[in-house]
């Protein structure tokens, strides 16, 4: 039996109809990795998860009120799954995230608890919970099945996913029930999977926008069998990952530029000879920016075990719009002149000494999207860069705690015939239509402005980083930082783990980075400092956290190779 996603009900209401009409089909299979290195396959049919979340909502509903938050402090599994559909069960809105573990995610945690002020914290294990936080614990896997109907949904809020924080402080994204279903059937129409039952992969971590949404939400959407792996799995045996997906029809994945790198490093000739990714349809690559090289290097390696020349699918979105905006239909890539990118304008050429090279995001699916001059509110010329504006049901309807000091991209006004007049999002991405495709250029708070002119950050770091040996490709990041002549350009570089420290020479590294910058963009750099490996912060969710790399800079926080 085939069956598509549908915006009908509520999410609570298709896992009921899954219960009922493949109760004993497998809802979720866990690749336990730990267990044996091989994976060890743990499956929780439809009708166990109906009954398990059951018993867990009851537990809930003895302990909280509806509308009350729970933080889901739990790993990578089956109990995750269990949990988030308790939630939904109860009325309770989940907090999706991970073990905390150390002070390094403290503070964040610490952030969260008085941003959303949540009743209790579910775990697999009591020590998974600080014991400090004030909160009751629940154990997820001691709450025996019930038959106990879940309570009807209030019709708000489903879920607070907490951003990343790569340019502030985490804030709790609002998602509703809808916001949640609407995207996974935007993101399946855009994939090409609307119409099949697709075969969702996923290592990425759960309490990531699109680790939830790819991992759980079109399997409870779909009622089709996800395929879950622990992130770390993936991290110490990239094959694992393709391994799972190998053989299977209609697969939709996904991951960002650094998995790709990986498993073209990593999976040995003889992992690639025994792969068959023919049946792969999506492998969705939502980084920001998406490297052209990368794609390519991916697909020269893979292409030979089948994978399909449009699998790769270059996308964008973000968590204030559930995950999903656009989606390319397959890689194509444009050359930009540098210097007219740098005046807003976009001016195609094909020499490679003038170009940026970016990749195309494909188009809105289902929802409507605008590019606004962040200045004006109004939108832009066909040529120009601007503001990135969405419009859709996926949308979120704000954050947890309102406006943030005028943080807020929620709520805006659009006055162009043809399109909504709102709600529109103000994404803080700087983006370009070019021939119906999304083009996305950086993020406006990470824009380098030096002598009036606009510096993007990952173009820079990127020429950076191959200045040098002893430089970690990846771990670059580039800023601005006040100076007595305005702003000027710094670059912080981790130093690669095969380096040894006493071959760093910071004179050296110094004025290689200054001159292949200069030669590139024409822009003096006033420092490059290399740090040890691991010094450069990045969010939860793996991306550069430029922001928090130039407060340790100017501090002087930085270890120094």
């Amino acid at each position: 039996m085939t069956v598509t996603a549908t915006t009908a009900g509520t999410v609570v209401d298709a896992v009921r109809r899954w219960a009922r009409e493949r109760p004993g089909h497998a809802a979720f299979t866990f690749l336990d990795h730990e267990v044996d290195p091989r994976g060890v396959p743990v499956s929780i049919t439809w009708a166990e998860l109906d009954a398990r979340a059951r018993g867990l909502a009851g537990e809930l509903r003895r302990r909280c009120a509806p509308g009350d938050r729970a933080l889901l402090l739990l790993p990578q599994g089956l109990d995750y799954v269990v949990a988030f559909v308790a939630c939904l069960y109860a009325d309770v809105l989940a907090v999706p995230l991970f073990p905390i573990a150390g002070e390094g995610h403290r503070e964040r945690l610490d952030g969260i608890l008085r941003d959303c002020a949540p009743k209790l914290a579910l775990t697999s294990a009591p020590v998974d919970a600080p014991g400090d936080l004030g909160l009751d614990v629940v154990v997820v896997g001691g709450v025996p099945p019930s038959a106990e109907p879940p309570v009807p949904r209030l019709g708000g809020p489903a879920y607070l996913q907490y951003t990343s924080g790569s340019t502030r402080t985490p804030a709790g994204v609002v998602v509703t029930d809808r916001n949640f279903r609407v995207n996974v059937r935007q993101a399946l129409t855009a994939y090409g999977l609307a119409e099949v039952e697709p075969s969702p992969v996923s290592w990425l971590p759960l309490f990531h926008d699109m680790g939830l949404v790819l991992g759980v939400g079109v399997a409870l959407a779909t009622g089709a069998e996800a395929v879950l792996m622990d992130p770390r799995a993936f991290l110490y045996r990239p094959s694992r990952w393709l391994g799972a997906m190998s053989g299977r029809r209609n697969v939709i994945s996904a991951g960002p530029n650094f998995a790709y790198d990986l498993c073209v490093r990593r999976v040995s000739a003889a992992d690639r000879s025994g792969l068959d990714l023919s049946g792969v349809v999506a492998l969705i690559n939502g980084s920001e920016p998406v490297h052209a090289a990368t794609v390519a290097r991916f697909q020269d390696a893979f292409e030979p075990c089948g994978l399909r020349p449009d699998a790769q699918r270059p996308s964008y979105g973000l968590a204030e719009a559930t995950v999903l905006v656009t989606a390319a239909s397959r890689p194509t890539t444009t050359g930009f002149d540098r210097a007219a990118l740098a005046r807003g304008r976009v001016v195609v050429t094909e020499d490679p000494e003038r170009a940026s090279v970016l990749v195309g995001c494909g188009g809105a699916v289902d929802q409507h999207l605008a590019i606004v001059d962040p200045a004006t509110g109004a939108p832009v010329e066909g040529d120009r860069v601007g503001e990135i504006w969405v419009c859709g049901e996926n949308v979120s309807p704000g954050y947890w705690s309102g406006s943030r000091s005028g943080q807020d991209g929620f709520g805006a006004r659009l006055d162009v015939p043809g399109l909504p007049d709102g709600p529109w999002l103000r994404t803080g991405d700087l983006g370009v239509l070019h021939e119906d495709q999304l083009y996305v250029v950086g993020r406006i708070k990470d824009l380098i402005v030096v002598d009036g002119r606009n510096h993007y950050p990952q173009d820079v770091e990127a020429v950076a980083a191959g200045a040098d040996d002893v430089i970690r490709r990846g771990h670059v990041a580039a800023f601005a930082v006040p100076s007595d002549d305005g702003e000027v350009m710094v670059v912080v570089a981790e130093r690669t783990s095969e380096a040894p420290r006493e071959s760093v020479d910071q004179a050296r590294v110094r004025a290689r980075v200054r001159a292949a910058v200069s030669r590139r963009y024409d822009v003096p750099v006033r420092d490059v400092l290399v740090v040890e490996p691991g010094s450069v912060p990045r969010t939860s969710s793996g991306k550069l956290s430029r922001s928090a790399c130039r407060d340790r800079y100017l501090a002087g926080d930085l270890p120094i190779s």
